[in-house]
């Protein structure tokens, strides 16, 4: 059986470097070949370099991808949250218009509002069976908005005596009525004026005006007015022994 043997070139120069070095000679295409199959450690370094930095960089796309979906549901939570808290907020507001309209319709129910047309009808003739409160005010007033109201806490409070409350324009019953002197409560009794109350000082002031200064003050003049339930009782029951003794006198 024949072998057979690869046949390489030589020249004169790598035999006398064959001869020179022996077997520890190898030629530098042969290095070059076998550089090139194996890859040199250098190149082997920088593909393993950049076999690691694809690895980064797609780690950090992956975690970039995980704080974009983080930032997402946090952003789509609040905005659930404060679309909930803004139907509540307008639920809420629309329950206290509401409840206020309420209280402004009692409180309109029980204070009358009356022009100078309607005067002697509703102050003057009413008062001959019924004590009147009339406020006398102005527009753009604090005193006379702050004591408007305390008297409709009043009109509210005592609603089931027989006091009637009275609201009018100052100057619209009495031209040229001096604007210092409003706000005015004046206490109409059997047609004619028991008392004119000018000032709201004359009930405590802006920061001591409520409900009882204002009863103090009306019925230190007449304790007729602003009376409630139980003073009526006692009131009629009075008038009643009265006829009867004279009936019977």
């Amino acid at each position: 059986m024949k072998t057979l043997t690869k046949q390489t070139t030589t020249t004169e120069w790598d035999e006398v470097l064959q001869k020179k070095f022996g077997n520890n000679f190898v030629k530098e295409d042969k290095v070059k070949e076998d550089e090139q199959r194996k890859g040199t450690p250098r190149t082997m370094k920088k593909e393993e370099t950049n076999v690691a930095i694809f690895e980064n960089e797609r780690d950090d796309e992956n975690d970039e991808n995980d704080e974009d979906e983080e930032e997402l549901e946090f952003m789509k939570s609040y905005r659930e949250k404060r679309i909930a808290e803004m139907i509540f907020m307008q639920k809420e507001e629309k329950e206290d218009e509401k409840e206020e309209k309420n209280n402004n319709v009692r409180r309109n129910e029980y204070v009358m509002h009356v022009s100078h047309e309607q005067w002697t009808k509703e102050v003057t003739e009413v008062s001959r069976s019924h004590p009147v409160l009339v406020l006398l005010t102005k527009e753009n007033s604090k005193a006379c908005y702050l004591l408007e109201r305390v008297m409709e806490d009043v009109a509210c409070k005592y609603r089931t005596s027989r006091t009637k409350f009275r609201r009018a324009e100052a100057r619209d019953i009495i031209p040229n009525y001096p604007e210092r002197n409003v706000p005015t409560l004046i206490l109409y009794r059997n047609g004619d004026v028991v008392e004119n109350i000018v000032g709201i000082e004359q009930f405590g002031g802006m920061n001591g005006v409520n409900t009882e200064t204002v009863r103090r003050r009306v019925r230190m003049k007449s304790d007729e007015f602003l009376m409630d339930r139980g003073e009526e009782e006692a009131k009629e029951a009075e008038k009643r022994r009265e006829k009867e003794t004279a009936k019977n006198g």
